[in-house]
């Protein structure tokens, strides 16, 4: 079984009381082209952000904020996004312990790994990072004195096709060939956004990685798939169980599990996907969405609730 990488830069973060955080991951912003995935949601993106920046949130950004396999350089993607951009420097503060705005890099915008100070152009004093951990005062596995926390990580690192040696060779095709065939309607068989078998295979890496690892981790939440997850179930695989018809020759999870979430993607079809934390009785999780819907006869924006578990010590 493969261990929890060793990650590069990580930032610790207390889980206190009031405090509020939401994740989202996977905007994939790019030059608004026709190979744009983020500009169909971009309004929704938006609306979403002004909700969260009014109601106190930390914003965390979980990889792939920036599409720059596809792109040479950073300009025309902040050009095209620019009001996406004067957002999230409202939640911004150059004083990292009172900055509203944390940023992680994917596989797509790993640019920013190397080249952080292209990005404190706008914000000054941003810091990029491989993982957060969240501290939330929860304990791991029964009565160990260890704590358990909560790591906040992109996910590419548990996909072999897009970390290390073999993420060059996928960020060629990617670069010189995509954008092409995006506009021609074919899907990249690169992504595990695109195939489920590796979306399997990743989303079952991250569930071994927070169950067995020595590092006090108790839960991982990822994106990098696309794939929302909740308490290590897909949301067909919630609907399944719920609805108690039989799945034989389906291969699905029987069993939720509190170690693993997914925060799916800002890509979906006229609609975004993210995980909101909050601290009340102890952590609390809820898998929300972003989506267009009709009131009477007006054409509005609205969150609504898909999953929600308060989290307890295991």
């Amino acid at each position: 079984m493969a261990t929890l990488p060793k990650l590069e830069r990580v930032r610790r973060l207390n889980l206190a009381p009031r405090m509020k955080l939401v994740c989202m991951s996977d905007m994939h912003r790019g030059d608004g082209s026709g190979a744009d995935d983020f500009a169909q949601n971009s309004l929704i993106y938006r609306c979403a952000l002004e909700h969260y920046l009014e109601n106190g949130f930390t914003y965390i950004e979980l990889g792939d904020a920036e599409e720059l396999w596809e792109n040479d350089n950073f300009d025309q993607i902040y050009i095209t996004h620019t009001p996406v951009y004067e957002l999230l420097a409202k939640f911004h503060n150059p004083d990292p312990e009172k900055t509203r705005y944390l940023k992680v890099w994917g596989n797509h915008d790993l640019y920013w790994k190397d080249n952080e100070v292209v990005y404190r152009m706008l914000f000054p004093g941003i810091e990029v990072h491989e993982g957060i951990i969240l501290e939330t005062g929860l304990r791991k596995g029964g009565g160990v004195a260890a704590v358990g926390a909560i790591l906040l990580i992109h996910g590419h690192q548990a996909d072999p096709k897009c970390s290390g040696e073999a993420a060059a060779v996928s960020k060629f095709f990617v670069h010189h060939f995509w954008p092409d065939l995006q506009r021609c309607g074919i899907k990249d068989p690169t992504r595990a956004a695109l195939n489920p078998g590796l979306c399997n295979e990743v989303d079952k890496r991250l569930h071994e990685w927070a169950n067995d690892n020595n590092r006090g981790i108790a839960a991982i939440i990822a994106g990098h798939t696309h794939r929302a997850v909740f308490e290590n179930l897909s949301l067909t695989e919630q609907r399944y169980l719920e609805s108690k018809v039989k799945t034989d020759g389906i291969k699905i999870n029987h069993q939720p599990d509190e170690s693993y979430y997914n925060t799916g993607s800002c890509v979906h079809p006229l609609c975004i996907t993210g995980i909101e934390i909050t601290f009340e009785n102890g952590p609390c999780l809820r898998l929300v969405k972003w989506g267009q819907a009709t009131e009477g006869h007006a054409l509005t924006i609205q969150r609504s609730v898909l999953e929600e578990t308060e989290l307890e010590g295991r």
